[in-house]
């Protein structure tokens, strides 16, 4: 077998290599050299030289390897994938599992460009074929509604599976997925983070305003249950951002800021969470009688925000502003069930900071420093552990990993 480059990521690109016979690869870094195989639209990483009173344990791997219309995606899986390999090339090289080795087997749960009702078939195909090469465990997928459909086949069959990356509460309902876990938090974390903050700083009575989607509704509900055990009472929690980017956000906040509630924990994130911000900045409700709550974002995106509202605002006064033409194309109605995704495609395009900024009747611009300088509090996980060996350590057999790996 010869040794050759080819970078790992084209032999699972249906563009690139699609079936080969084995050869090797050796990684410079650990001093190893494995062989690879792809045969059936799998492929198979393992030692080049293995002893023969070794067991070999197949690792199974399902991600979306040919899903290239999402840019995040594709950062999670080929990042994903290659800490993975560099992870069994440490294992294998330094025999880190007395008496065994690790064999990869990986299969692409998005392996044709096609949506809907057909991608998900191939999805199920996939996992399934993947579960038939006997693997005793499963790294995947990415998303959290591709993991459910293999997380429930690999815990009925009562396969371990791991996810570095799907975040689902639904994902932690043990009587559907026993056998499932995985590195990333939950979003509940950040609810239960935020909880926390409020016992610390003593305060008996908050208000919720969350964005009327799963991600919104999780995190109120959960705080909701918690607060009343923690004798913490919720006096108001209020939806927005029901009809996407052209909901009426200020109609939600003032209906909460007149139940009386000071202390508010805004449960959205993204474009939503900028446009309540923003919203409640510009309604002088981002004040020092008011304390805001929220999460997994900074100042830096908050005042690129206002500066885009402030920008609209000021092209108004001068009249000077272009009215996208599809503010105009989109009616209010949901209806239409035959037109309704469409028009949520399409609402995904405006901004709602934007669109915000067009609507109002006041265009007194926000004042960032003068808002912001006091009352908001944003919570985030702590994603880099610099000092800390083990993560440092990591960085560095990172930064050492062959790019073509």
């Amino acid at each position: 077998m010869e040794i050759i480059s080819v970078g790992l990521n084209q032999t699972i690109d249906e563009n690139g290599i699609q079936e080969f016979n084995t050869f090797q690869f050796h990684d410079k870094y650990n001093n190893y050299t494995f062989s690879v195989t792809r045969t059936k639209g799998t492929t198979i990483i393992s030692p080049a030289y293995i002893p023969e009173h070794l067991i070999e344990l197949k690792v199974g791997v399902l991600l979306p390897f040919h899903q290239n219309n999402n840019g995040w995606t594709r950062i999670m899986t080929i990042s994903g994938i290659s800490a993975i390999r560099l992870a069994v090339a440490e294992i294998n090289a330094q025999n880190l599992i007395p008496g065994a080795y690790i064999t990869l087997v990986e299969k692409d749960s998005y392996p044709k460009t096609v949506e809907g009702q057909e991608a998900i078939t191939e999805a199920v195909f996939s996992a399934i074929s993947l579960i038939q090469e006997g693997v005793i465990g499963v790294i995947g997928d990415i998303s959290s509604s591709w993991t459910s459909l293999s997380a429930l086949m690999t815990s009925t069959l009562e396969i371990p599976q791991c996810s570095f990356s799907a975040v689902a509460t639904s994902l932690s309902d043990k009587s559907q997925f026993g056998y499932f876990f995985r590195t990333a938090p939950t979003n509940l974390l950040y609810s239960d983070a935020v909880l926390s903050f409020v016992i610390d700083q003593e305060w008996s009575i908050i208000g919720i305003l969350y964005s009327n989607n799963d991600y919104g509704q999780q995190l109120s509900e959960n705080i909701v249950m918690k607060a009343r055990l923690n004798g913490i009472r919720v006096r108001s929690y209020q939806p927005f951002y029901e009809k996407g980017a052209k909901s009426d956000i200020k109609k939600a906040i003032d209906s909460l800021i007149s139940t009386g509630v000071r202390i508010i924990y805004l449960a959205a994130e993204g474009s939503a969470q900028l446009a309540a911000l923003t919203v409640a900045a510009h309604n002088g409700y981002m004040n020092d009688d008011n304390v805001w709550i929220t999460t997994d974002t900074d100042a830096t995106v908050i005042n690129s925000a206002i500066n885009v509202f402030n920008s609209i605002l000021k092209k108004r006064v001068d009249h000077t502003d272009i009215i996208p033409a599809i503010y105009n194309e989109i009616d209010d109605s949901f209806t239409d069930n035959t037109k309704s995704s469409k028009k949520q495609n399409d609402l995904n395009l405006i901004d709602p900071v934007e669109y915000y900024a067009r609507s109002t009747l006041d265009l007194h611009p926000i004042d960032y420093n003068q808002s912001f300088a006091g009352g908001i509090f944003i919570i985030d996980f702590l994603k880099e552990l610099p000092g800390y060996p083990p993560f440092d350590q990591f960085l560095d057999k990172w930064s050492h990993l062959d790019p073509i790996m």
